[in-house]
C-alpha cells in the first residue's frame, strides 16, 4: 500500500495559492494514528508522512526558515515522545535534508513552494514503498534451495524477503526467536506458516543450542549506523555474535531510508527518551520488606504437565533494553535497496546523501 501525505489536499489546489488548513495539527497523535491504521507501515515512513500533513497545516508560516524550524521542532517532539527515537529519526532527518536540496523558483508563490514541498514527500513515501521488494530480489540469490534459516523477531522486510522466495519455489525451513518481551517471533512464525514455509519458534535463550543446524542467520534493523553496525530489537547482537562463533553468514536486510549518522560505540551508547537507563538499580529498601519466595517450576517426570512458568512484573519488564547495537564486525553483508553492501560501506552512502549539494 502506498501512503500519500496531506491527504485531503491536492498539488494543484496548493499551487492555485489555496489557503492551507489553519487547524493546528498534533503531530504526536496524528504519528500514532498513522501506525494503528496500518501495521505494515515503518516509523520512519509514518514520521515523514506527518511532516508533509505538518506542511498541510503550516497557513501561518510565510518564509522557508519559519517552515524547516516548525519541522525540525515537529521531528524533535516526536523523537522525544518516541520510545524508540532511533529508526524514527532516521527517517526525519534524511527527509529534512531532502527538503534543503529544494529551491524554488523565483516567480514561484511560497504556497505554491509548500505544494512541491508535499509532493516532494509523496514522492519520497512512495520510492519507500518499492525498497522491500529491491532487499527481496537482491537477497534472493542468498536463499538456496534446502538452506535452513535463523531470523530474529519479526522484520517486515524480513518476511518479504521469505515469502518471495518461495514464490520462486525455493525449499527452505525456518527457526525464528520469541523475541521477548514482546513475543513479536510468534507473529513471524505465524505469517510464514500461513504461506506453507515451515517454521518453529525457539527460546531467545537458545540461539546458541539451534545456531549450528542453521545454514545462516538472517534479520531485519531498526537502524543502520554510519559505522556499519546496527540496532535491532534485543537478542540481535547476542545472534550475530553466535553465527560468527559458528561460522555462519549473518545478514541484515535493512532500507536505505534507515541509515542514519549514529556512531554508537558500545551498546549504551544509543540515544533514548526513557527516564533512566535500563536495567538500573532501585534504591535500596529496608530489610524488613518481605519477598514471597516462589516455588521451582519443574516437569520432574515425562507425563507430567509444563509448569507454570515464572513471569517478570511490570515493574522489572519496563526496566530491560528492548534494544541493542550489533557491531559490524560481526555482520556478513547488509542487504539494501541500495545494493549489497560490506558495514564499511554505509558510510560512502550516508556521504552521497548528505553531501549533496
Amino acid at each position: 500500500m502506498v501512503h500519500s501525505p496531506a491527504r485531503g489536499l491536492t498539488l494543484q489546489t496548493l499551487k492555485e495559492d489555496a489557503p492551507f488548513d489553519s487547524k493546528p495539527l498534533n503531530v504526536v497523535e496524528h504519528y500514532k494514528k498513522l501506525l494503528e491504521e496500518d501495521d505494515s507501515l515503518s516509523m520512519p515512513i509514518a514520521a515523514v508522512e506527518t511532516l508533509a500533513e505538518l506542511i498541510a497545516h503550516s497557513d501561518s508560516t510565510t518564509t522557508t526558515t519559519e517552515l524547516f524550524t516548525l519541522l525540525r521542532t515537529a521531528s524533535s517532539e516526536l523523537a522525544s515522545a518516541s520510545f524508540n527515537p532511533i529508526s524514527l529519526s532516521s527517517g526525519t532527518s534524511l527527509f529534512l535534508r531532502f527538503l534543503t536540496l529544494q529551491r524554488p523558483p523565483p516567480d514561484m508563490s511560497f504556497a505554491a513552494f509548500k505544494g512541491e514541498l508535499i509532493e516532494r514527500a509523496r514522492e519520497f513515501v512512495t520510492g519507500s514503498g518499492r525498497c522491500r521488494e529491491l532487499i527481496s530480489d537482491n537477497m534472493n540469490d542468498f536463499i538456496v534451495d534446502g538452506s535452513t534459516i535463523l531470523v530474529h523477531s519479526y522484520s517486515r522486510v524480513v518476511v518479504q524477503a521469505l515469502l518471495h522466495a518461495a514464490k520462486q519455489k525455493k525449499r527452505f525451513q525456518v527457526y525464528v526467536t520469541e523475541s521477548r518481551p514482546f513475543g513479536l517471533g510468534l507473529k513471524t512464525h505465524a505469517i510464514l506458516t500461513e504461506a506453507g514455509i515451515p517454521t518453529n519458534v525457539v527460546l531467545d535463550s537458545a540461539v546458541c543450542y539451534i545456531m549450528p543446524k542453521c545454514d545462516l542467520a538472517i534479520v531485519g534493523a531498526e537502524a543502520v549506523c554510519e559505522s556499519g553496525g546496527l540496532v535491532n530489537f534485543i537478542g540481535g547482537y547476542s545472534m550475530a555474535i553466535a553465527a560468527k562463533a559458528m561460522g555462519k553468514p549473518f545478514y541484515a536486510l535493512a532500507e536505505s531510508f534507515k541509515f542514519t549518522r549514529l556512531f554508537p560505540l558500545s551498546q549504551y551508547d544509543l540515544p533514548s527518551s526513557l527516564a533512566s537507563p535500563p536495567l538500573s538499580f532501585s534504591p535500596l529498601t529496608s530489610s524488613s520488606v518481605k519477598y514471597t519466595i516462589p516455588a521451582t517450576p519443574s516437569r520432574p517426570m515425562i507425563d507430567s504437565g509444563m509448569p507454570t512458568p515464572l513471569e517478570m512484573s511490570e515493574e522489572t519488564l519496563s526496566k530491560q533494553p528492548l534494544l541493542d547495537y550489533t557491531t559490524p564486525e560481526l555482520i556478513t553483508l547488509i542487504v539494501s535497496d541500495v545494493g549489497c553492501l560490506t558495514p564499511s560501506g554505509v558510510v560512502d552512502v550516508l556521504l552521497q546523501i548528505y553531501q549533496a549539494q
